[in-house]
């Protein structure tokens, strides 16, 4: 009985080794299936560097006490402060002024809330020197839409009150390209 019992004992051991400890060995080796990883979040574009540059043209009508006639807008804008913008370009017509007028912008960009799907919010604020007509007050909303982690464009409607004589709106819809620059 007793060679029985170590015989079986034996035979219990050979299939412990020859079976479960592969099995047990592989088990601890083998991966989880391979899973996608998220996707990367397009990011803000331009609206993630700190600094960023870019062109600037839109079309829309100055309104004052003389007739409201169309007006074109073109210039460059770079920020001098994350969110401090400087702008410099033309304007023109304006009210019953010149027919073209350089001017130069300085602009608070505030985000309104997180991006969305739609694009980044924002409240566009600041001073603008217009040299043929005056002082400016201009302020509005933009939407920037992310291109790539470098790129935006930013739909814009924005209002110049320049309090002249006369008093004057130019209200402007502006399309930004921009591009955020590396410190």
């Amino acid at each position: 009985m007793r060679k029985g019992f170590t015989m079986r004992t034996k035979l219990v051991r050979e299939i412990f080794v020859a079976f479960f400890l592969p099995a047990i060995a592989v088990a601890q080796t083998q991966t989880s299936p391979a899973t996608n990883p998220a996707p990367k979040s397009a990011g803000i574009g331009a609206y993630e560097w700190n600094y960023r540059a870019g062109l600037t043209c839109g079309a829309g009508a100055s309104e004052s006490s003389a007739p409201v006639k169309p007006t074109v807008q073109c210039g460059g804008v770079f920020s001098i402060l994350p969110f401090l913008d400087l702008e410099a370009g033309v304007m023109g017509p304006q009210a019953n002024r010149s027919s073209v007028s350089s001017y130069l912008s300085t602009d608070l960009v505030l985000p309104l809330s997180h991006q969305t799907k739609r694009g980044l919010p924002l409240f566009v604020s600041g001073y603008t020197r217009m040299f043929e007509t005056g002082n400016a007050l201009d302020y509005g909303l933009a939407l920037s839409r992310t291109i790539d982690s470098k790129h935006s464009i930013q739909f814009e409607v924005r209002d110049y009150w320049a309090n002249a004589n006369p008093n004057q709106h130019n209200i402007v819809f502006r399309v930004v390209w921009l591009i955020g620059v590396p410190d």
